[in-house]
């Protein structure tokens, strides 16, 4: 017998069985009984969630042989052949491969044939959004007037790169990410039927690896079972897929907390050799910092996506709502930055000595004389730095000059010193730039200066400085 992953032994075959997307069954259901069945849909919502499954459904139901009715029969042969993805008169498109004008230009010639077994030729487009240009225009015309017995379902992940033009030729429905708690009910249902042992808080930690999507969960939950023998643990989903749960992010929170900048490396070292990738260290990092603050005001653990006990740690953290606003602050900034980093490593680890750096900022009071001269240079950094990277965001050519220059504070008078006139130029022109930046960095009005300092001249060589003794002159 050919095995069936359990993604598709398990695919949803009606409206009844579809998990967490209860406002789209009620309207679809509702076209239905109604007859107000429209030409052209559009289904919109992040990936594994069930949308390109709804689109079957709906095809079956209104092309059932006891149809149009909210329970297909799954018996007839047009049930059949479209739950056997066999179907002449349910057209699915892959619009990432079959992108272009010439393909759209085919659609076009076959819908001029009336279905053949079914009430209506259903034409499935996934990933819609992927289309050209000209194949979206290509398409307007026919989603504007289209043939009779002729229906669109349009699929995407990413409807702002739908044209408006087509949005508006569409009956909209927003698919929603769906909750831990949907996901792994679902996985529990499938699990038991399966014969797959497994406790709850595995199943937690899988629905949050998860991430909204029931295929990746579902998909997660069959390579556990091949790998475990036995009842499935939390222990094993971290060490399948690369995970860390809550007790690592609260260390590490607790260390950044003491300005323990040698305890997070090493702690990040210890995440990295147990097989989790260093940008899932810092998603987790900024999610854990979130849902912290989000349980510190009161939101309900349900939204925050954490168990009730897990809520009472978060808050036993002692950090005030101020450090957490700035701490994810830091972390957003450096985003970008870790994304495209060629050793993500080193930039985590630059993440976290900016995190001890700022923290001495915020504790300016705290610092005695002796260490003055040290947290003003750390002062400087930090709005160097800070000022280089919101601005490599908007001009990287300024950016790259900015990092040539020197920058002096001195509350709200910044001094930036330039070593020749092509910065001076180029910066005093960008001007009111670097001042929306500084006030965003600072949160205050700066008053921002430039100050030209031509380089001393370096002797050109050892021969130059011993002549220069020798005659009597000033070595520079």
């Amino acid at each position: 017998m050919v095995h069936r992953v359990i993604s598709l032994k398990y695919r949803p075959q009606s409206f009844n069985e579809l998990t967490g997307q209860e406002h789209i069954v009620r309207s679809l259901m509702g076209a239905i009984n109604s007859g107000s069945i429209g030409h052209a849909y559009l289904f919109a919502g992040p990936k594994g969630v069930g949308k390109t499954t709804t689109a079957r459904i709906f095809a079956k139901s209104l092309n059932c042989i006891n149809g149009p009715t909210v329970n297909p029969c799954q018996e007839c042969p047009s049930c059949k052949e479209i739950t056997g993805s066999r179907s002449i008169d349910v057209v699915e498109i892959d619009g990432a491969s079959n992108r272009g004008i010439d393909e759209i230009r085919e659609l076009r010639e076959s819908i001029k044939y009336a279905p053949l077994h079914g009430r209506y030729k259903i034409y499935i487009i996934d990933e819609v959004h992927m289309l050209t240009n000209e194949a979206f225009n290509a398409l307007l015309k026919t989603l504007e007037e289209p043939p009779p017995r002729v229906i669109f379902i349009l699929a995407t992940t990413n409807p702002s790169k739908v044209p408006a033009t087509i949005l508006s030729r569409c009956q909209r429905f927003i698919f929603k990410r769906l909750s831990i708690n949907e996901i792994s009910r679902r996985l529990k249902e499938i699990a038991q039927k399966e014969g797959i042992e497994i406790t709850d808080r595995a199943l937690y930690y899988l629905a949050l690896r998860a991430d909204g999507s029931i295929r990746d969960g579902e998909s997660i939950l069959e390579q556990l079972s091949s790998f475990v023998e036995g009842r499935i643990t939390e222990e094993h989903v971290f060490k399948l897929i690369g995970f860390l749960g809550i007790d690592f992010y609260l260390d590490l929170i607790n260390k950044i907390i003491k300005n323990d900048l040698a305890g997070m490396i090493i702690l990040l070292n210890k995440g990295i050799e147990e097989g989790v990738d260093v940008i899932e260290i810092y998603k987790g990092l900024v999610g854990y910092l979130r849902k912290m603050l989000l349980a510190r005001i009161g939101i309900d653990s349900e939204l925050i996506e954490v168990t009730p006990e897990e809520v009472n740690l978060l808050k036993s953290i002692n950090l005030e709502e101020a450090r957490l606003v700035n701490l994810i602050e830091i972390c957003l900034r450096y985003e970008d930055v870790i994304k495209r980093s060629i050793n993500a490593r080193i930039a985590l680890e630059l993440l976290f000595a900016q995190m001890v750096i700022n923290q001495a900022g915020i504790s300016k009071h705290k610092v005695t004389n002796e260490n003055q001269d040290i947290f003003e240079s750390q002062k400087v950094l930090t709005l160097k730095e800070q000022l280089c990277m919101d601005l490599n965001k908007r001009s990287p050519k300024l950016s790259a000059i900015l990092r040539q220059t020197e920058v002096n504070v001195n509350g709200n008078e910044i001094e930036i010193i330039v070593n020749n006139d092509f910065q001076n130029k180029e910066l005093t022109n960008n001007k009111n730039l670097l001042l929306e930046l500084l006030n965003k960095i600072t949160g205050q009005d700066v008053n921002l200066q430039f100050r030209l300092v031509e380089p001393k001249k370096k002797p050109s060589s050892i021969a130059d400085t011993i002549i220069k003794m020798f005659d009597g002159e000033e070595v520079e």
